[in-house]
C-alpha cells in the first residue's frame, strides 16, 4: 500500500484569530495579530504532528496490492483507506483501467472519534471481493477548518472540524501566550505585598504544553506503524 498527496491542504490553521482571542478573554492588541498568528500556526502545527495527521482538506492517490488467492465474496468489508474522514471518490482504477462510478461505493463504519471509511466494490449493487493486482484510488479526505467557506452552492461536503479539535488548539495558544512573557525556567515565583504564583511545567513524559489539550488530542492520534 502506498499514498501520495495530489492536492496539499490549503488551510493549516486549526482556529481563526477572532475565536482564540474569544476564548482566552484576550485584549485587543496583546498580543499583537501578528504574534497571535503565529502562536496559532505553531499550535495547530503540534497538534497535527502529535495527531499523525493532516486535518485540512486534500486530494490523495492511494495504492491497494490485491492478492487474489486471498479475495473471497464474503469479504466485503471493502478496502479501508488511510485518510479519514473520507468525502468523496475522485477516481478508481484496477490494474489500469479506470471503473466507473456504479462499480464501487464509498461506506462509512461509525467510530470514535473518526469513523473508517472503506472503498467497496459493487457488482449488480451488491458488494463484492476486488479482483485484480491492485487498485488505485483518488479521494479527497479531511475536514472544513475554522474560517473556511463552505461556499453556496456548497463547494465540498466535507464535515466542520470537531469542535473539541479547535478547543484542544486554542489552549495551546493560551499556553504560548501565558509563555510569552515570563521565564520558562521558572516554576514559582513569591511578589512581595502580592502573593505567591506557580506555573505548570511540562514534564518529560508529556507532549504537548497543555495536559487537557494533549488528553483531547489523543483521541485522534492515527497509529504509527514500522
Amino acid at each position: 500500500m502506498s499514498l501520495a498527496v495530489i492536492t496539499p491542504a490549503k488551510a493549516r490553521d486549526l482556529t481563526t484569530a477572532e475565536n482564540a482571542r474569544a476564548d482566552l478573554g484576550l485584549l485587543t492588541g496583546a498580543p499583537t495579530d501578528d504574534q497571535l498568528k503565529r502562536f496559532i500556526a505553531q499550535a495547530s502545527a503540534s497538534a497535527a504532528s502529535f495527531c499523525r495527521r493532516t486535518f485540512g482538506r486534500e486530494t490523495v492517490r492511494e495504492r491497494f496490492e490485491i492478492d487474489w488467492r486471498r479475495c473471497r465474496d464474503e469479504d466485503v468489508e471493502g478496502l479501508l483507506l488511510s485518510r479519514a474522514p473520507a468525502v468523496q471518490i475522485v477516481s478508481v482504477m484496477v490494474d489500469g483501467l479506470t471503473l466507473a462510478p456504479s462499480v464501487y461505493e464509498l461506506a462509512e463504519q461509525p467510530a470514535h472519534p473518526v469513523s473508517l471509511f472503506y472503498l467497496r466494490h459493487l457488482v449488480d449493487g451488491e458488494p463484492r471481493a476486488w479482483a485484480g493486482r491492485a487498485v488505485t484510488v483518488e479521494y479527497e479526505a479531511g475536514w472544513l477548518l475554522p474560517g473556511e467557506e463552505r461556499g453556496d452552492p456548497a463547494a465540498t461536503t466535507a464535515p466542520d472540524l470537531p469542535a473539541d479539535v479547535e478547543r484542544a488548539v486554542i489552549q495551546l495558544v493560551g499556553a504560548a501566550v501565558s509563555a510569552s512573557g515570563r521565564d520558562m525556567m521558572v516554576k514559582s515565583e513569591d511578589v512581595e505585598g502580592v502573593g505567591s504564583f506557580s506555573y505548570y511545567v511540562q514534564g518529560a513524559s508529556a507532549a504537548l504544553p497543555h495536559p487537557e489539550a494533549e488528553a483531547t488530542l489523543a483521541q485522534y492520534r492515527r497509529m504509527a506503524f514500522a
